[in-house]
């Protein structure tokens, strides 16, 4: 009886990283949904992955590696509030 995750074993063989934080960031990178243990350990069913995979499906090449920075820290409508106006109210 075949079980519903994959082996450590399995893992290991198809992300080609022993630590489970580089597993975790091959699965991502890949798109395969995955889980983790008490340990951080992936845990990763066979029903995502297709029968007799050998390796990871390829990552398209639109994926970007890197976040955009711009839409985090992008320019902002809200004028700052400028601390020594504020200040001149408190002066006697």
């Amino acid at each position: 009886m075949q079980t519903l995750t994959l082996s450590p074993a399995e893992i290991e063989e198809i992300t080609g990283y022993r630590r489970y934080t580089e597993q975790q960031r091959q699965l991502r990178c890949h798109g395969i949904p995955f889980t983790t243990d008490g340990r951080n350990r992936p845990i990763v069913l066979r029903r995502h992955l297709e029968p007799n995979i050998a390796e990871l499906p390829k990552v398209d090449e639109y994926v970007a590696t890197e976040p955009n920075f711009d839409a985090i820290y992008g320019k902002t409508t809200k004028k700052p509030i400028r601390r020594a106006a504020a200040a001149q109210g408190y002066q006697k």
